[in-house]
């Protein structure tokens, strides 16, 4: 993902005037984009710094990547959002987490879902900080006490016990009844009595997140899979690889840039980071060129939530604020350190992973089906 700077900076780095730098524009030179305001200059700090380092053109290309492509029916991504099993998500927004787990799960929205078990795992004593780690240990352990060797037909039954211990890892009274939604129970494990606003809030973050097609931790779980682990296991593969600074802490980076914003000034804040050539946490998507349909949505339920230090408005200042500095818009990613910050949760409450399960293990479902064993690499003499 490329990193943008205005003009004034790109003269700068290049040790020339404004109208040497336009120059070089229409010249060839060098590139330039508009900002999501459609008036102000960009350029691609690559393309910037290797001008200045060769003095001629050379844009910076897309990273390296591998491409595999693999058919499924789990969730389909476009230009305007997703749809789980031919459901777009929108219209999902006002069901349960619980629901849409299953709709990924049996293919179809149950009319009467069976509420998920809410097994206590250990005594109250162990109770501790809900954590991916954390969330790993409970997938072994549930693993390792299952006896079940049909992964195919115990991979759902092993998702909702997974899920359903969740909350139970901070504090073992979370299975407060099966009335209490998930999220509410979720939640629970920072908050003692959470308000009605905040757990639709949660729910639908729950919801946006289940699935985003084959993302890295996806595909990691689908490697597991074709290899007949357990279905636990399979997810312990999920969660190492979302535990990536560069995949499921992206939430976690755009709460602690939202705090330094508010510490130190909006403008301050991102013009720093820019011109220490870091992109802006929450900022910008592989998939959607444009606007990440999640964010909206999202922002709208953290809207709802009490809020009356009013941090929802610093979210707005930095959205604006980067219209003019930055080429790509808010994703998803944002709105949920949002989320957490209007929430008092910690930067990496792990709700982004929590609810990648569901994903995980309709993809699980799938893979057993396919061949085993069918991904392999081919090596190459590295240069």
């Amino acid at each position: 993902m490329s990193t943008f700077v205005r003009a004034p900076e790109a003269a700068r780095r290049l040790g020339v005037t404004l109208p040497t730098l336009y120059a070089y524009v229409s010249r060839g030179r060098i590139g330039r984009v508009k900002a999501a305001d459609g008036r102000t200059s960009l350029f691609d700090l690559a393309e910037v710094d290797a001008l200045r380092a060769a003095g001629r053109q050379r844009s910076a290309g897309p990273p390296p990547s591998i491409d595999v492509q693999i058919a499924s029916s789990v969730t389909r991504l476009d230009e305007d959002g997703l749809a789980y099993r031919g459901h777009r998500v929108e219209d999902l927004l006002h069901r349960r987490f619980e629901d849409v787990a299953e709709l990924l799960w049996i293919g179809h929205l149950p009319t009467r879902p069976d509420p998920w078990p809410t097994i206590a795992i250990g005594d109250g004593a162990s109770a501790r900080e809900l954590t991916i780690p954390a969330l790993i240990d409970l997938a072994n352990r549930l693993g390792t006490a299952r006896t079940n060797a049909d992964h195919e037909l115990d991979a759902i039954d092993a998702a909702r016990r997974l899920l359903g211990a969740v909350p139970t890892i901070a504090r073992h009274d979370a299975h407060d009844g099966s009335a209490a939604s998930f999220a509410h129970r979720l939640l629970r494990a920072w908050i003692d009595d959470p308000d009605d606003a905040s757990i639709r809030a949660v729910d639908r973050a729950l919801v946006l997140l289940a699935d985003h097609e084959l993302a890295t931790s996806t595909l990691a779980v689908r490697v597991a899979a074709s290899v007949r682990t357990t279905p636990e296991l399979a997810i312990v593969a999920g969660l190492a690889t979302v535990a990536g600074d560069l995949h499921g802490s992206a939430s976690a980076h755009s709460h602690r840039f939202l705090q330094a914003a508010t510490a130190h000034g909006v403008e301050r804040t991102i013009d720093e980071r820019l011109d220490r050539g870091e992109r802006l946490p929450g900022f910008g998507h592989r998939v959607y060129r444009h606007r990440d349909p999640r964010f909206d949505v999202l922002l709208d339920a953290v809207r709802r939530i009490g809020d009356p230090s009013r941090r929802v408005d610093t979210v707005d200042r930095v959205v604006r604020a980067a219209a003019i500095r930055v080429a790509h818009h808010p994703n998803v990613d944002l709105a949920l350190g949002a989320l957490t910050w209007v929430l008092d949760l910690p930067p990496d409450a792990p709700l982004f992973a929590v609810a990648r399960i569901a994903g995980w293990t309709a993809h699980y479902l799938e893979e057993i089906d396919e061949r085993p064993v069918r991904f392999r690499g081919l090596a190459r003499s590295a240069p």
